[in-house]
């Protein structure tokens, strides 16, 4: 038996919709300022899913997309142009398409991002919640004072107690305004990956004790205990060093650089690398090695055309294409050696 859904029409208070908000938001706060609940008002919509209809997960912080026959029935509750609703509001563009006379529907889904939102800034919104998804690049808000990407988000932090935080989210935004938030939150992670897991493996370069002691000293200073592994450890924690090698892994002039080359040129982005993390009594650059998984990484990316600002980077190698020649030279005391007997004659 198929439910009858009433006839719509307008409803008293339609409230202005936020650019970037929730579709499960947008329509919780339809449903408040008209005083009813938003089961209740879903129910105007279409047919609820069974998720739906009992009790569950707050749906405000939810995706809910409606197919066109339910989207045209909010339109004419609200009185809204379609267009400029799906420009404020990307999650409710409809995903499935009604045959002539279908049923209206509704369909949930999980917002999955590393991000969390701001509870300042909601504030600021009415209450609305931002679709974190179309903000991976805000790390923090420095704001209000808050940690909001991956391990530790929605903690509140004092930007003034960390300068080197709040330093390192403000460079982050200027990548992003010249990488795009894609390609700069790729090379953050990728950043992310190799600080906290690959180079806490086997073996420690010797400049990683001392980032490990630069990042639980920053977590004692809120008065936290320490965390036992890198990989746990909050974001903001990390935030600095991972912003400073994102600069240079989403950079295309330091990714080209980084290919090795007979020349040995790439022995200049090993060096970038120590300068960005600001590794104090660092012996010269002997050898590359100190860097591994890196460089074989590099190595055998290069080989099909990948750079580590390529947004393919890491991706399987394609099932058609012919690998490049790309050898591995390493950086070691001979060079040097060689490089200092040339500046002497």
């Amino acid at each position: 038996m198929t439910l009858i859904l009433p006839p719509p029409r307008r409803i008293p208070v339609v409230p202005r919709p936020r650019q970037g908000e929730l579709s499960g938001s947008y329509l919780a706060r339809v449903a408040h300022a008209n005083r009813t609940d938003l089961r209740s008002f879903l129910s105007l919509l279409a047919t609820l899913p069974s998720s739906l209809v009992s009790e569950g997960p707050d749906l405000a912080v939810m995706v809910l997309t409606l197919n066109d026959a339910a989207f045209a029935r909010l339109l004419s509750y609200t009185g809204l142009d379609g267009d400029l609703l799906v420009k404020a509001i990307p999650s409710l563009a409809t995903r499935t398409r009604s045959l002539s006379g279908g049923p209206p529907a509704i369909r949930l889904s999980f917002v999955k991002a590393p991000a969390a939102d701001c509870p300042g800034c909601r504030l600021r919104r009415d209450g609305a919640h931002a679709d974190t998804r179309l903000l991976l690049h805000k790390t923090a808000c420095l704001r209000h004072g808050y940690w909001l990407h991956g391990q530790g988000g929605g903690q509140q932090l004092d930007p003034a107690a960390f300068p080197d935080v709040a330093a390192a989210q403000r460079r982050l935004d200027r990548i992003t305004s010249r990488r795009g938030p894609t390609s700069t939150m790729r090379a953050y992670k990728t950043a992310s990956d190799y600080l906290q897991c690959s180079w806490r493996l086997d073996y420690h370069p010797y400049w990683y004790p001392e980032l490990v002691e630069r990042w639980q000293r920053r977590i004692r200073a809120t008065g936290a205990v320490p965390a036992s592994s890198t990989w746990q450890l909050p974001g903001w924690a990390v935030h600095p060093e991972c912003t400073a090698l994102a600069a240079v892994f989403a950079s295309p002039y330091w990714a080209a650089l980084a290919v090795p080359a007979a020349d040995r040129r790439h022995r200049l982005f090993y060096q970038r690398l120590l300068a960005e993390l600001a590794i104090e009594n660092s012996a010269p650059l002997r050898t590359m090695r100190i860097f591994d998984p890196l460089p074989g990484d590099i190595q055998r990316q290069a080989r099909w055309g990948r750079l580590l600002s390529s947004p393919e980077w890491g991706a399987l190698p394609p099932a058609i294409a012919i690998p490049k020649a790309i050898h591995f030279i390493d950086i070691t005391d001979d060079y040097e050696r060689s490089i200092r007997r040339l500046r002497i004659t």
